[in-house]
């Protein structure tokens, strides 16, 4: 019995030893409910990480030998001082006066406002001089005149007006002996049933032929144009998009379009008679005649070949001048073209 214990106490005396100097080899640490001072941020702190090694700057680039530098252009002179417009000139006022008017808003002391409000004054001045002057030169060049073209007074514009309305009329009545009109319609149109009464107008007052082509095949609802023919290509042919359409017909030259959509009796009038003319179916004085004014002034310009002319002002106006060209409006008796035999229009 003695011999197994005495082995043993010696073996357990052995391990006390050998955990004695474990203990006192290692750092001793405090146990986390030991460490009340840290708070609730204990688990947050981590053992500090190792520091990155820096890589060390890369070399600067060689500096080039003095001869392998490019040799860089001098840069431009700009000039310091470039003159301006001549002080108080329409050119300085319009490139001043704004900023003389912000002053005194900004500081309205008296000589700030009186200053501003006389450089406006002077260019109030300036503008009413040119005025003067310009209708000066007006009176005194017919060219320049509007009311060579066509009077203000209101007993001259109502002649006017009643002169070139007779001068209309004629050249409708002239049309209708060469030219008809194609009216295509449909009878669900509202706008067809508001154009048909004006077409008839022009029937009854100048003689114009008008066929009526129904797009749909049925008459209009009010009765005008009984005697209409139904679409048989027509329509796809011409384009047509929209009714009421019209067509200024002269067979067998060929069809010229006037209008898809509705039209009144004076726009009827006007493009019927510019249609024709443009077209060389009438005289075209006959158009000229028409339009409410006495003379029709042009400005031939086509000849301007000269590019020095714009830098001398005596010469340039003098060139201008020489291009005036007036226009009268003689009275058309006959028609230069003569007129074919007029035939009846259908709906082929």
């Amino acid at each position: 019995m003695n011999t197994i214990l005495i082995p043993l106490l010696m073996l357990s005396g052995t391990l006390v030893l050998c955990s004695t100097v474990h203990a006192q080899t290692e750092p001793t640490s405090p146990r986390f409910y030991e460490r009340g001072a840290e708070g609730w941020f204990w688990y947050a702190e981590q053992p500090p990480e190792p520091e990155e090694e820096l890589e060390p700057p890369p070399d600067p680039p060689p500096t080039p030998a003095p001869e392998e530098v490019a040799e860089q252009p001098p840069a431009p002179e700009t000039p310091s001082n470039q003159p301006g417009p001549t002080p108080l000139s329409a050119a300085w006022l319009r490139a001043n006066l704004e900023r003389y008017r912000d002053v005194a808003i900004d500081d309205p002391s008296p000589q700030n406002v009186s200053l501003y409000l006389y450089l406006q004054r002077l260019a109030i001045d300036k503008a009413e001089r040119f005025a003067e002057a310009s209708q000066r030169a007006v009176w005194s060049d017919p060219f320049l005149d509007e009311t060579t073209r066509r009077p203000l007074a209101t007993f001259a514009a109502n002649l006017v007006n009643r002169e070139a309305a007779n001068q209309r009329d004629q050249a409708l009545t002239k049309t209708a002996q060469v030219a008809g009109l194609w009216f295509l319609y449909r009878s669900d149109c509202p706008y067809c049933e508001a154009q048909a009464p004006l077409l008839e107008l022009l029937t009854n007052r100048y003689g114009l032929d008008v066929q009526a082509i129904a797009l749909d095949g049925r008459p209009l609802p009010s009765g005008f144009f009984p005697n209409f023919r139904t679409d048989s290509g027509q329509a796809r042919a011409l384009g047509v998009v929209s009714t009421p359409a019209l067509f200024l017909v002269r067979p067998p030259d060929g069809i010229k379009p006037l209008s898809q959509g509705v039209l009144s009796l004076a726009e009827l009038q006007q493009r019927i008679v510019q249609t024709a003319a443009d077209a060389g179916w009438i005289d075209p004085r006959w158009l000229e005649r028409s339009r409410a004014r006495v003379t029709a002034l042009r400005l031939d310009t086509s000849t301007f070949s000269d590019p020095d002319l714009a830098e001398d002002p005596e010469r340039l106006l003098e060139h201008l001048r020489g291009q005036r060209r007036a226009i009268p409006n003689p009275p058309v008796t006959e028609p230069l073209i003569p007129s074919p035999t007029h035939h009846r229009l259908g709906g082929h």
